[in-house]
């Protein structure tokens, strides 16, 4: 199964938010976010880094929800993980500040309350949130 199918199997599962319009819904938002649509694949592989070293999906999706809900990714990221990603990438902090949000989005879309689907996909490495990102950038300049 490729990428793209790896996460649309876990954003389809019936104990999940997701709904067919989620990709559209990602697309939509990164379209009217003020980013440079090459950097965010790189955002997102930082990030994965990032929840990999937190700990197991059931704990972070609380912290991913709050993030979703308020936009505010200081429950999630200190500011020198932001800054450190900032630099890392090449952006002004700022960016990884607006990109969080929404990747936070699509993986509590795609995973249940403990976790378990695309969340899981994640921390374990079966999908790569760098990839799928690009793959959802790219797709966005087609649309």
């Amino acid at each position: 199964m490729d990428l793209m199918g790896m996460v649309n199997q876990a954003i389809q599962m019936t104990d999940t938010e997701a709904d067919n319009g989620i990709m559209g819904t990602v697309l939509g938002v990164l379209n009217d976010t003020p980013v440079d649509n090459s950097k965010i694949g790189s955002i997102a592989s930082a990030l994965q880094q990032v929840l990999q070293n937190q700990g197991d999906a059931s704990s972070l999706m609380t912290i991913l929800q709050t993030v979703v809900a308020t936009g505010v990714v200081d429950q999630l990221l200190a500011s020198e993980q932001v800054s450190a990603i900032a630099t890392q990438v090449g952006v002004e902090p700022e960016m990884v500040s607006n990109i969080t949000p929404i990747i936070a989005q699509f993986l509590t879309k795609g995973s249940n309350s403990q976790g378990d689907g695309l969340l899981n996909k994640v921390l374990s490495g079966e999908v790569d949130l760098g990839q799928m990102a690009n793959l959802i950038s790219m797709a966005g300049q087609f649309m």
